[in-house]
């Protein structure tokens, strides 16, 4: 089908629809940078929200899942008199008549810090088998090794590659529809016949109407009823199941075993260490059971992306402004210290895969720290356990300048996940140098 982008998203964005997440990203990161009002001079407000827009519906996987298979609608009246083509993989490039929208999810992970990435498309079941496999050997040798979230994501997501990865039914039902009336168009009954039969069974009471309707008639035009069932491709064989489990549980499994057995090493040494002459009595602090461990209250209400904590020492009117990025899996705290003392001119929070910014930073020079956890405490300005702290390296002056016309400040900006090749190696920090 010619018309696979029926909003214009792709076109706003430049990229074709067959672009990876990393893609849209970045031709959103690079267009955004071109056409904000606040940091271009050939700002376009509305380009700007037509990006934000396409943006917000392309990078997530089941907005665009729903996006790209509404591209796929279709009457009988148009099978009737037109010749429609039927929907190919996006892989092979193959007609395929039982077509499905997947998303697979590849694991990445840079010790303290995890991020799942998406690889989606129409596929067809062939195709699909060997991107759930590539996605999870990938993840295997990638995904085990970030702090907290790199094993039970890398679990997860090798399990979902291997039972036929994510997919939206109401989807998978439209482009079924599409089809039976696809190959009806070009004169394929028997097939056409097929594909509505399963129509019959689809949650939309639109299409299973219509795919009744569809049936009588074909049955009138001679198709056989006995061949009215198709083989269903997507079913998940033993040998596929067996080695994606094996992939998700190899790894934890072998180092259960090693603790294990290092634990049975330990305990034979103890058994047997003096010689025939005297025994000895190893005392251990006993332990008491039935306690437990006092809940920490949290915060009840998460602040914002972007909200500041505490005091802080920022203009109302004018001064810098830094952005942060957080890519990774878990909230950041940001704190900006201003040098040569360490003194917190603003400390404020970034959620999970969002963009936090702030502005007002006086003239000065500053370093940027970060840290990551899983909850806050009850005063929402600090994480009841730091899982990891780091700061940015060098320290960034930032001096404003004034022109006959207008006044210039600074804008920086961080990402918190690793980029290959990047040019910022972040240095780790200990939790208490964070919240000193």
């Amino acid at each position: 089908m010619a018309d696979n982008d029926p909003q214009g998203f792709y076109e706003a964005l430049g990229v074709k629809s067959s672009a990876t997440a990393e893609d849209i990203k970045s031709a959103y990161r690079k267009l955004a940078k071109e056409t904000h009002p606040d940091t271009s001079q050939n700002a376009s407000s509305e380009k700007f929200h037509r990006i934000s827009a396409a943006y917000e519906i392309l990078s997530d996987p089941l907005r665009r899942a729903e996006y790209d298979s509404s591209a796929y609608q279709a009457s009988e009246q148009e099978a009737g008199t037109r010749v429609i083509d039927p929907i190919c993989c996006s892989r092979c490039g193959q007609a395929t008549a039982q077509p499905r929208y997947v998303v697979f999810y590849r694991v990445y992970s840079f010790i303290i810090m995890t991020t799942r990435r998406p690889v989606q498309g129409i596929f067809c079941a062939k195709c699909a088998k060997k991107e759930g496999l590539k996605s999870s050997i990938i993840t295997l040798f990638t995904g085990w090794w970030g702090v907290p979230g790199g094993p039970l994501y890398s679990i997860g997501s090798i399990l979902r590659n291997g039972f036929g990865g994510k997919h939206d039914r109401s989807a998978d039902e439209g482009m079924i529809w599409y089809n039976a009336l696809a190959f009806l168009s070009r004169g394929n009954l028997q097939l056409s016949y097929a594909l509505a039969m399963r129509s019959i069974k689809a949650s939309d009471k639109n299409i299973a109407s219509d795919a009744a309707e569809l049936v009588a008639q074909l049955e009138r035009a001679g198709a056989d009823p006995r061949q009215g069932k198709l083989r269903d491709p997507w079913r998940t064989s033993i040998l596929c199941g067996a080695s994606h489990l094996f992939m998700a549980f190899a790894l934890p499994g072998a180092l259960a075993l090693a603790i294990f057995a290092d634990t049975q090493g330990s305990s034979v040494r103890t058994s047997y260490a003096g010689s025939g002459l005297y025994s000895s009595t190893q005392y251990r602090p006993s332990t008491q059971t039935g306690i437990s461990k006092p809940r920490v209250p949290t915060c009840t209400s998460a602040p914002y992306s972007g909200q500041l904590l505490g005091a802080n020492q920022l203009s109302a009117t004018e001064g810098h402004s830094l952005e942060i990025r957080n890519g990774s899996s878990g909230d950041a705290i940001i704190k900006v210290r201003a040098e040569p003392y360490g003194t917190v001119v603003a400390a404020f929070f970034v959620g999970s895969n969002q963009t936090g910014q702030i502005t007002g930073i006086p003239d000065g020079r500053y370093t940027v720290q970060y840290a990551f956890g899983d909850a806050l405490d009850i005063s929402c300005r600090r994480f009841v356990q730091v899982a990891g702290a780091g700061q940015f390296p060098g320290v960034e002056t930032l001096q404003t300048e004034q022109t006959t016309t207008q006044i210039i400040t600074q804008v920086l900006s961080y990402t918190l996940y690793a980029v290959p090749n990047g040019n910022v190696s972040p240095q780790n920090i200990s939790a208490q140098d964070f919240e000193r």
